[in-house]
């Protein structure tokens, strides 16, 4: 509903989906595009949710990587198949839920390199969610260049003053 009422149900917008996870459950994005027609990506290091972005968000290009403040290196996954809610490169986060079934390497990507490649200069709404790593993304993303009008961003109590310290630097 926020996001609803900050865009007074805006046609047609751009979206940034990091941690995006499944294609409609608990996204951030899906009503955007399903039914405003808003158009965007959806990062996601988890690649197993590729086919159902294929299928049902025809506006959405999908990315299986994983948003850090570097491109072209590798991060550690650490995975619950029956949790994917809380998969992360933090191990003692996912612990808290149980213990990781699966560790991947994934590549990383910083989130202006992969705008760049995609052409996109600026950004409507930008959703984070990606278990303690939002503020080392943060440090590969000029915000200042893309000038999101809208941020959500999980900001958990370990890493909260990091993420409010950067917006505070930026304006």
């Amino acid at each position: 509903w926020l996001v609803r009422d900050f865009f007074n149900d805006r046609r047609g917008g751009i979206f940034v989906d990091v941690g995006a996870n499944h294609y409609r459950t608990a996204s951030k994005t899906y009503y955007l595009e399903s039914v405003l027609g808003w158009s965007g990506i959806a990062i996601e290091p988890l690649k197993e949710f590729a086919a159902d972005y294929a299928r049902h968000r025809p506006r959405t290009r999908f990315f299986p990587v994983f948003v850090s403040s570097v491109s072209d290196q590798t991060a550690k996954l650490y995975v619950l198949r029956d949790q994917s809610s809380v998969s992360s490169s933090n191990e003692a986060f996912v612990r808290q839920f149980g213990t990781p079934d699966e560790v991947r390497t994934v590549p990383t990507v910083a989130l202006s390199d992969l705008l760049d490649r995609e052409r996109i200069d600026r950004i409507d709404f930008l959703s984070m969610d990606i278990e303690l790593h939002e503020p080392q993304a943060l440090k590969g993303f000029d915000i200042d260049r893309f000038k999101p009008a809208l941020v959500c961003i999980e900001a958990l109590k370990p890493v909260r003053q990091q993420i409010l310290d950067y917006f505070a630097s930026h304006g």
